[in-house]
């Protein structure tokens, strides 16, 4: 982790964000950015009937957001210097850019804004940036001491284990230089044996680096309930989930359960977007329990 980009609002939760961010930063000696946008869709030579250009007045607020976020800057007690940027297209897509092409390695952002323009400027946008972002996000629901983030709750669908996952999973733990705790949600459709797919497991965790680290299985109907019930049992510090970034009717139907997550915590949630593309490790003792499917013809009954 070299560089962090923190959507500012001004409001308190977007001040817990920078905070944190600050003590990442300061620990891993990375670059750190205030992020501000300014967005309005409208065409810039229009003209109001007081002569005053709409160019003009985002002149105006331009130089107003300068001022504060100046002032937001100097709220925090710290010897590394703090960049800023007010940027002029989405917050979404001011992070997209930033990512994709000043090589920003990850976003740290309040999981809602206080009210008004600010839940607009942050609330509603973190769970698109959780869902769009190509970097690891970092979502803050408050006070968050990043010093003390030892116990990290890494929840897997063990269907759905890649191994960029598991890549930046290790990355993360050297960065907080925490304890691991997999955790697999048993719902009734799985059959797998629980000791088996264990031991599997963790032979590929450790083939990817990863140390320090214990495997759990818990049974619930609900894969959410059962992460945040564990997260609550264990004081887990951090929550670490990739997210398959849903659209449409998919998302509508069957949700993001790292989105789901992020709404109902009140620890850090850090999330990682799959490459849709990419192909999920394939563990033998899921093959096994499932088998080949049975085929049978079906025989159409008649009557004369």
């Amino acid at each position: 982790m070299k560089k962090i980009v923190v959507p500012v609002d001004f409001s308190e939760v977007s001040g817990f964000a920078a905070e944190f961010a600050l003590q990442l930063a300061e620990k891993n000696d990375a670059e750190i950015t205030f992020l501000n946008s300014v967005h309005f869709d409208y065409l810039t030579d229009y003209q109001f009937t007081s002569f005053i250009s709409t160019q003009t007045l985002m002149d105006e607020v331009y130089d107003a957001m300068r001022v504060k976020i100046g002032e937001f800057v100097r709220k925090f007690d710290t010897k590394r210097r703090i960049n800023t940027k007010i940027s002029d297209t989405s917050l979404v897509q001011s992070i997209k850019d930033m990512v994709d092409h000043e090589h920003y390695d990850l976003v740290v952002i309040g999981t809602k804004g206080s009210s008004g323009l600010e839940e607009a400027l942050i609330g509603s946008n973190t769970e698109k940036i959780v869902r769009h972002a190509s970097c690891p996000v970092i979502s803050i629901p408050g006070v968050v001491d990043a010093t003390k983030v030892k116990r990290i709750l890494v929840p897997v669908d063990i269907r759905e284990i890649k191994a960029s996952f598991l890549n930046q999973v290790a990355s993360l733990q050297e960065q907080f230089d925490a304890k691991l705790e997999f955790l697999w949600v048993k719902t009734p459709h799985n059959i797998e044996n629980e000791e088996r797919v264990s031991q599997e497991l963790g032979r590929v965790i450790e083939e990817h680096g990863i140390s320090n680290f214990e495997f759990s299985t818990v049974r619930n109907v609900f894969p959410s309930d059962g992460i945040l019930w564990h997260a609550d049992d264990t004081n887990a510090d951090m929550i670490a989930m990739p997210t398959h970034a849903r659209r449409g009717i998919s998302h509508w139907l069957s949700g993001s359960l790292t989105e789901d997550t992020v709404n109902h915590i009140d620890i850090p949630v850090w999330s990682l977007k799959m490459d849709k593309k990419e192909k999920s490790l394939s563990l033998r003792s899921i093959k096994e329990a499932y088998g080949k499917p049975e085929y049978k013809k079906i025989e159409v009954l008649t009557t004369d």
